[in-house]
C-alpha cells in the first residue's frame, strides 16, 4: 500500500500503483489486518479521484469503502471517505448545491467543529480542508476555497507522503489565483504568495514526474502569467497544461485547463475563442461525470451547448444511444451472456466484435497478472471468420504499440478514421509499410478496473467504424467485460468445488457441511461411520446439528459459532457426538464458513478415540523398536568381543 499509494505516484504516472493498492486491500482483508485494508480502500479512492475516473464508478467504491469503515468502526477513515464523498457528490450534482460537501449524515458545520476539538484528527483535518478547496473551487466561490486553503496549508505537515498533498498544492494554487481577482490590493499581495509557494512545490515534483505533475505545473504556471500581465506565455502555457492533461489521461485537469483558458480569454474580450475553450471544458467535464459542472457553465455560457465534432483521432468515444436498434442490442447481449466457459465466451466475442465492426481483423488482449497477452486473434476471409486462440505476448508487429499503452494508461479508447493521414499515433512503426485505414481500440472495464482491450481494424477502407458500428461495439466491450469477469468467478467456484469435493470424497476426516441454523446439508461416510447415521437420515433432514450434540457441550458449540460468523473459522476445539444409538463419541472439530458472506460452513471432525488408539499402536511401537534395539545392541557387542578376542587369539599364535 506505501509503495502503491505514497512511492509510485510521485516518480511515475499516479495510476501505476494502483493495482498494488488493490492487493495490499486483499492481502489485509484475507489475514484480518482491518487497518490497513481500511486504508487501502481510502487510498484507493484518493488515486481514482486523482487520475480522473468517472465519477459515478469512483462514487461507487467510495460508498463501499465508507461502509466498510463504519462496519469495522474505523473512525479515521470513516472521516477521509467522507469528504471524498462529499465532493464526489457535489460535482455529479447529488447535493443541494455545487461545492456543499453534505450527504447524508455528512455535515460540513457537524464536521469542522468535531475536527476542532479532537487533536487526533489533525490528518483527517487535512483531507477534508483539501477537499473542501476543491468543491469551492469548482463552485467558483474563490473566497470560501482560498479561506479553506489557508485552514487546510497548517495541517500540511501531516500528510506529507499523501498524494492528498498534490491535489491540495493545484487547487489550492487555483484558489488563490481566483481570490487575487477579487481581492484588496493588499489581499492581493497575500494571495500571490500563497500562489507562488504552491506553484513552487508543483514545479519541482514536475521534473520527477512529468506524466502527473507537467499539466498542474503547467495549468498554475499559466494562472501566474495571467496576474503578471504575460498574454502570450499564458496562452502557450494553457495549451501545454491541456496537452500534456490530454496525452496523459487526466480528463478532469484538461477540462479545468479549458474552463480558465476561457475564462482567460473572455476576460480579454475573444468571445469565439472563449466559447471554443468553455465547449471543450464542457465535453471533458461530461466525461469526467461532473454533471453540476456541466449544468454551471451551460447556465453561465449557453452558447456552449452546441455539440462538439468528434476528431479523427481521439482518445474517447462518445456514442449516442439512439444509435443503437433494440434487435442488435438484444443479439449482442444474449449472445455475450450466455456463455460461461471462457474458450467459447472468447470466440462469441470475437465472431460477433468482427461482424457487428466491419472490421478485417480483430485482437482480444487480456491481463493476466501483472503483464497483457493475446488471447485470440480474428480474422475474415470469404464471408467467414476464424477465431485462433492464440495466448501469446504482446509485440509491435500484433498492432500499434502507441496506441495499446494509451489505452492501457488512460483507460479510454482510440478511434482512427483514416491512420495514413496526420494523428497523434501516426509515427508508430506498426503503421509503415502497412496499408491500414481505420483502427478501434477499447478498453475493457469492470467499473474502474481494466480487464484487457478490444482491437480490431480495417485496412480497406476508411470511417469503417461508423457511428451505428461504433455503438454495437461499445456494447460488446461492455458485455465482454461483465461476462468475462463473471466466467473467471465461475471458473474459480467450479475449482473450489471441486477441490472441497476430493477432500470430502477423501474421507480422512469426517466432514458436513451445514448452515449456521444448524441444518445438515451433506456428510460425507466418514462422518456417518462415525455417528452411526445412514444418508438418508441426513438427506431428509430429520439430523440437526444441535441434536448431535450433548446439551451441556451446547454452550460451547455457541461460542465456536460466534467466533465462526466473526472470523470466518474455529480453531480446533474437543467435543462429544451422540451416536444414533445413545453412545457418545469424543472427537476433535474446527470449522470454516464456505463464503463470509453467506451462512454455509464445512466442519471436519477427528475422533479422539481413534487418535488415541493410533497413538497408543505407535507408543507400543515404539517401544517394540526400543527393546529390539537394545537386543541388537548386545548381539552386536557379543560379536564385536568375539571378533576382539579371535583377532587377540590370531595375533598371540602367530608371535608364539
Amino acid at each position: 500500500m506505501s509503495l502503491g499509494a505514497m512511492v509510485m505516484p510521485w516518480a511515475q504516472h499516479v495510476a501505476s500503483g494502483r493495482e498494488l493498492v488493490r492487493r495490499a486491500f486483499d492481502a489485509a482483508y484475507r489475514i484480518g489486518d482491518l487497518t490497513f485494508a481500511s486504508y487501502s480502500w481510502d487510498q484507493l479512492i484518493t488515486i481514482c479521484l486523482a487520475v480522473g475516473d468517472p465519477l459515478a464508478e469512483v462514487q461507487t467504491e467510495c460508498e463501499n469503502g465508507l461502509a466498510f469503515a463504519k462496519r469495522v468502526r474505523f473512525g479515521l477513515v470513516i472521516h477521509l471517505c467522507g469528504a471524498q464523498l462529499g465532493l464526489i457528490r457535489t460535482l455529479r450534482g447529488v447535493t443541494p448545491e455545487l461545492g456543499c460537501l453534505d450527504h447524508d449524515d455528512y455535515s460540513e458545520p457537524e464536521v469542522e467543529r468535531n475536527l476542532a476539538s479532537n487533536a487526533n484528527l489533525v490528518f483527517a483535518g487535512f483531507y477534508y480542508w483539501t477537499r473542501k478547496v476543491q468543491a469551492r473551487f469548482f463552485a467558483g466561490d474563490y473566497a470560501a476555497a482560498s479561506e479553506a486553503a489557508f485552514k487546510g496549508q497548517r495541517l500540511y505537515w501531516t500528510s506529507a507522503a499523501m498524494f492528498e498533498t498534490a491535489d491540495f498544492r493545484l487547487y489550492a494554487a487555483l484558489a488563490h489565483a481566483g481570490a487575487w481577482n477579487i481581492a484588496s490590493p493588499d489581499g492581493r499581495s497575500k494571495h500571490f504568495e500563497a500562489l507562488a509557494a504552491h506553484y513552487k512545490q508543483l514545479e519541482v515534483w514536475a521534473e520527477h514526474s512529468p506524466q502527473t505533475f507537467e499539466n498542474r505545473a503547467a495549468l498554475v504556471s499559466a494562472e501566474i502569467a495571467r496576474i503578471e500581465g504575460r498574454v502570450l506565455d499564458a496562452q502557450d502555457l494553457y495549451e501545454k497544461a491541456i496537452r500534456s492533461a490530454h496525452v496523459h489521461g487526466f480528463v478532469h485537469n484538461e477540462a479545468l485547463a479549458h474552463e480558465l483558458a476561457g475564462l482567460f480569454y473572455a476576460g480579454r474580450g475573444f468571445e469565439k475563442i472563449a466559447t471554443t475553450y468553455l465547449r471543450d471544458a464542457r465535453y471533458c467535464y461530461l466525461r469526467w461525470g461532473a454533471d453540476a459542472k456541466v449544468r454551471q457553465l451551460e447556465q453561465l455560457y449557453p452558447k456552449i451547448k452546441a455539440e462538439r465534432s468528434i476528431s479523427d483521432a481521439t482518445a474517447t468515444i462518445q456514442t449516442p444511444v439512439e444509435q443503437l436498434d433494440l434487435a442488435t442490442v438484444i443479439k449482442v447481449s444474449e449472445a455475450v451472456s450466455g456463455e460461461i466457459v471462457l474458450e467459447r465466451l472468447i470466440d462469441t466475442i470475437m465472431r460477433t466484435a468482427l461482424e457487428h465492426a466491419g472490421a478485417e481483423r480483430g485482437l482480444l488482449i487480456l491481463s493476466r497478472g501483472d503483464d497483457y497477452r493475446i488471447e485470440a486473434e480474428a480474422t475474415t476471409s470469404s464471408d467467414q471468420v476464424t477465431v485462433v486462440l492464440r495466448q501469446a505476448s504482446v509485440t509491435a508487429a500484433d498492432l500499434p504499440s502507441s496506441v495499446l499503452h494509451y489505452v492501457l494508461r488512460t483507460k479510454e479508447g482510440v478511434l482512427l478514421h483514416d491512420a495514413s493521414s496526420q494523428n497523434p499515433f501516426a509515427p508508430d512503426e506498426y503503421f509503415r509499410g502497412r496499408h491500414t485505414r481505420s483502427v478501434l481500440c477499447l478498453p475493457l472495464l469492470k467499473q474502474t478496473r481494466l480487464l484487457g482491450l478490444l482491437y480490431l481494424e480495417n485496412s480497406l477502407t476508411p470511417h469503417a467504424f461508423t457511428p451505428a458500428r461504433l455503438a454495437v461495439v461499445k456494447l460488446l466491450a461492455s458485455a465482454a467485460a461483465i461476462s468475462m469477469e463473471n466466467t473467471r468467478l465461475y471458473s474459480d467456484l467450479q475449482e473450489r468445488e471441486a477441490r472441497v469435493r476430493r477432500l470430502v470424497d477423501s474421507n480422512i476426516a469426517g466432514i458436513i457441511i451445514w448452515n449456521l441454523d444448524g441444518q445438515i446439508l451433506e456428510a460425507n461416510d466418514a462422518f456417518l461411520d462415525m455417528l452411526q447415521y445412514r444418508r438418508e437420515d441426513i438427506v431428509s433432514g430429520g439430523v440437526g446439528w444441535t441434536d448431535l450434540t450433548p446439551s451441556e457441550w451446547r454452550e460451547q458449540d455457541e461460542r465456536a459459532t460466534a467466533d465462526l460468523k466473526a472470523t470466518g473459522t474455529v480453531l480446533p476445539y474437543e467435543k462429544q457426538f451422540v451416536r444414533k444409538d445413545g453412545t457418545r463419541i469424543a472427537v476433535l472439530i474446527g470449522a470454516a464458513l464456505f463464503d463470509l458472506r453467506g451462512n454455509d460452513g464445512v466442519a471436519f471432525a477427528l475422533d479422539l478415540s481413534k487418535q488415541k488408539q493410533a497413538e497408543a499402536e505407535i507408543r507400543a511401537l515404539k517401544d517394540q523398536l526400543y527393546r529390539e534395539n537394545l537386543a541388537l545392541r548386545d548381539e552386536v557387542g557379543s560379536l564385536i568381543k568375539y571378533v576382539f578376542g579371535s583377532l587377540t587369539l590370531a595375533r598371540a599364535v602367530q608371535m608364539s
